[in-house]
């Protein structure tokens, strides 16, 4: 759930202007609270979601309403949205969607998928050539010279950066001491050496695979227990609408260029699509949804 993202009551206020006016049951206007129920739930589930789009005509109309009339059906969105939030529905709806979305990931490789792993490595040795592979055995024996030389630089580095590079030399020793061990091979037995560098490059790329999967899950179960709390990623949505959309020039002139509307400030420009929007939807309804995004933090703590 990435902090770009438009709090989703903001979702809401834009359905509650396109209906003019709202009464106790939505149905008459066109719309049921379960549709913007599902409208907004969708809008929370787009992690790459901006302001909803509208066509012309339904900005038009929105634009027309008079601004006491926007900040009432503001305010009548808002309400039943913060209902819907702190509903057995919402709740039950959120939790099984951050489970689905981030659910637990191995870290192993299965067996078959080793297994899978080690022949065609296998397969791919077949060819080899002891002419061929012995300088390339010979670079890694005398790398064991330069990890051992590497191991006086350990004192001089930072203490989090020790383990990694300790880990880097113990593993370029260990390869080197395996190619030595195997080296003769070449000249003995080369089927029995095909065998064994082919099993060495399959437990290597079965130990990144693993380290790939560690990595993946871990970041996997950190985005969960960031987005596990709905009320916590409600807070950061609701501080983020208020980041975006304070400051803005509702006074700000624009100007036609090619076609499209531009602001004669150029600056304007690069403001966020909320603040464009906001600037849209003019001051009142603007500062109507900040006042109700206000206080509804303040609930919330």
């Amino acid at each position: 759930m990435k902090t770009r993202i438009v709090p989703f009551f903001l979702y809401t206020f834009c359905i509650a202007l396109l209906n003019f006016t709202f009464s106790d049951e939505f149905e008459e206007y066109g719309i049921s609270q379960k549709d913007i129920q599902n409208r907004v739930w969708n809008g929370l589930q787009n992690p790459s979601g901006n302001v909803p789009y509208f066509s012309s005509s339904v900005k038009s109309a929105c634009r027309s309403l008079a601004p006491d009339a926007q900040a009432i059906a503001i305010k009548k969105a808002g309400a039943f949205m913060k209902t819907y939030f702190g509903s057995e529905d919402f709740q039950k709806r959120y939790s099984e969607s951050i489970a689905r979305r981030y659910p637990k990931l191995e870290t192993t490789v299965s067996e078959k998928r080793k297994e899978e792993i080690r022949a065609n490595r296998l397969k791919g040795v077949q060819g080899l050539q002891a002419k061929d592979m012995e300088p390339v055995v010979d670079i890694q024996i005398q790398s064991a010279e330069t990890f051992a030389d590497m191991e006086s630089m350990l004192t001089s580095l930072p203490a989090e950066q020790r383990a990694d590079f300790k880990k880097q030399i113990e593993d370029g020793k260990r390869n080197a001491a395996f190619f030595k061990k195997i080296k003769p091979l070449l000249k003995t037995d080369m089927e029995a050496f095909k065998k064994q560098y082919a099993e060495y490059l399959a437990n290597d790329e079965i130990r990144q695979s693993e380290q790939t999967l560690a990595r993946n899950a871990k970041s996997n179960a950190d985005e969960y227990e960031k987005s596990k709390d709905a009320k916590k990623v409600l807070t950061a949505r609701l501080t983020d609408f208020l980041n975006q959309s304070k400051g803005i020039d509702f006074a700000a002139q624009t100007k036609e260029v090619n076609g499209r509307r531009k602001f004669v400030n150029a600056a304007y420009e690069g403001k966020s699509d909320v603040w464009k929007f906001c600037y849209r939807m003019g001051a009142t309804p603007t500062n109507t949804a900040r006042a109700f995004a206000k206080q509804w933090l303040t609930e919330l703590k």
